[in-house]
């Protein structure tokens, strides 16, 4: 076997991409150093309360995103601008729309964690906003009494493990989504102003799973027109797809008629709404926990240009009239399915199949917000099997909040499984294997989800991250395995040749191999 001598292993690490920085932000600091970190680097930012404008506009990469975050958890940075207009704060950016976004995310890749954006106000303004980009993640932030909680468009934006708190207003809301693809779960949104929504979602595609969702000053849920990220290159029509799975959805005693709204273009109901490349609207509910204040409706579907669809299978329907009720319909269409969903004795199902019918769900504790199934609840074991069952259901109520426990099966209709005692998930914890269903049948598939680590990388098994063998800081027992391998690594030295300091350490290597 042919080995290599040590000077080779300092010209090799040099091919090595250079190490990320992590920049450490504290009270008093500026925004330049926030806004320099690049592909890969991580800021830390220390407890204290800040006051200035922050644009993101370096972008990191799929493998490599730039990582914003509080440096300690249990004590978060806190982004309050006293309500006082967004755009009157210090930031490097002053263009027409700075006002829009205390946070404003205009490159790709970011994940941004552990902050609280507080008091954040101005005309469509926003705790934090994505403007038209890729692949940003937000987790275990907090959003509370700003004009918009999160606002704007983004095409693979994860949000998870989140509050939203008092956010909204007229035509302003706890969370108001422009476009793209957009997750949100294991989040509490709630007490959204008056006027306001939960959930103002124009996404092409949303996934809104595992979340309690309470109290809306309207409506819990709105689902509208894309209006950005609509579409691909050359793209002449957009079916928006909308799943809600297993959340808990409590309508407050000052809300709408409705629940959730699922609408195209509706003349008159907001002056900036556009139907654009829309051409049907699809709303899928599945295994969803809704308790409504003896509402009229759970989904009003407007559909005056455009097809649309409501598709509802396992979910509790409590205190509500009736399902899916077409209203001021147009020339679109409209169709409603779906199957063993349980409602209350009379209220209208029309299109559904397979009701479950009575004057109880048979709830743990309705008076405590313990909307978990209880013992001879008539919703255990009367699910449908069909496409799309939760793999993990919210955890627990409005007071142990933002977290998450796998469900093993999914046969129970609505939000919580019977009996289900698996460990609860929170957003700095690693997600467990399910646990195995109890009656020894196989666990649903789960859908691939994972919550990072909270400190460091994960380690592959076998390497216990220590230095030693097979380590180029210490204990270094490397060996190439062939003549190839030693030419091969060759083929890589023109490629550092340029540094001085590599340079010395070929001219060692050659005369090691003169000898």
């Amino acid at each position: 076997m042919l080995r290599y001598p040590a000077a080779f292993l300092v010209v090799f690490a040099g091919v090595a991409p250079a190490r990320a920085a992590t920049i450490t932000v504290k009270p008093g600091d500026s925004y330049d150093k926030i806004e320099s970190a690049q592909a890969g680097d991580t800021v830390l930012i220390e407890p204290g309360t800040y006051k200035f404008r922050v644009y993101l506009e370096n972008s990191g990469t799929a493998a490599n995103p730039i990582t914003i975050k509080g440096k300690d958890p249990a004590n978060r940075p806190v982004w309050d601008l006293g309500g006082q207009p967004i755009s009157s704060w210090p930031g490097s950016y002053d263009g027409g729309d700075s006002n829009r976004g205390a946070w404003q995310v205009a490159g790709d890749h970011y994940v941004i964690e552990s902050i609280i954006f507080r008091n954040c106000q101005d005309n469509i303004g926003a705790g934090l906003r994505a403007r038209n980009v890729t692949g940003v993640t937000v987790r275990d932030c907090l959003f509370e009494g700003g004009t918009n909680g999160l606002y704007g468009a983004a095409d693979d934006f994860v949000v998870e493990f989140c509050e939203f708190n008092n956010n909204g207003g007229n035509m302003d809301h706890n969370v108001y989504i422009m476009g793209g693809t957009f997750t949100l779960r294991y989040s509490y949104i709630h007490d959204s102003k008056s006027g306001g929504q939960n959930l103002h979602i124009r996404a092409r595609q949303a996934t809104i799973e595992y979340n309690w969702i309470s109290r809306a000053g309207t409506y819990e849920v709105d689902m509208m027109s894309c209006e950005l990220l609509c579409g691909g290159s050359g793209s002449s029509s957009v079916t928006m797809k909308m799943t809600l799975r297993g959340n808990v959805i409590v309508q407050g005693s000052s809300g709408s008629d409705r629940i959730v709204v699922q609408m195209d273009d509706h003349p008159g109901e907001e002056s900036n709404d556009s139907t654009g490349t829309t051409t049907k609207m699809e709303l899928t509910m599945i295994n969803n926990t809704v308790i409504g204040q003896q509402v009229d409706m759970v989904v009003k579907m407007r559909n005056d240009t455009v097809q649309t669809a409501a598709i509802l299978h396992n979910n509790i329907f409590y205190g509500v009239n009736a399902l899916a009720v077409a209203d001021d319909p147009g020339s679109g269409g409209f169709t409603r399915s779906g199957s063993n969903n349980w409602i209350p004795s009379g209220a209208s199902a029309s299109g559904v199949t397979g009701s479950i019918q009575g004057g109880d769900p048979g709830f743990a504790n309705p008076g405590a917000k313990d909307y978990q199934l209880k013992a001879g609840s008539p919703c255990i074991g009367k699910a449908a099997s069909v496409g799309g069952l939760p793999t993990k259901e919210y955890y627990l109520n409005e007071t142990t909040k933002l977290q998450y426990r796998p469900r093993a099966t999914a046969k129970d209709v609505g939000a919580f499984e019977h009996g289900n005692t698996a460990k609860p998930v929170g957003p700095h914890e690693t997600q467990p294997p399910p646990p195995p269903p109890s009656d020894g049948s196989p666990p649903t598939p789960t859908d691939g989800g994972t919550v990072p680590a909270a400190d460091g990388p994960v380690i592959p098994a076998g390497d216990s991250g220590k230095k030693g063998a097979n380590s180029l800081d210490g204990g270094c027992s490397c060996a190439m395995t062939s003549p190839a391998d030693l030419e091969a690594l060759w083929l890589l030295l023109p490629l550092v040749a340029f540094s001085r300091r590599y340079r010395r350490g070929l001219r060692r290597a050659a005369r090691l191999f003169r000898r």
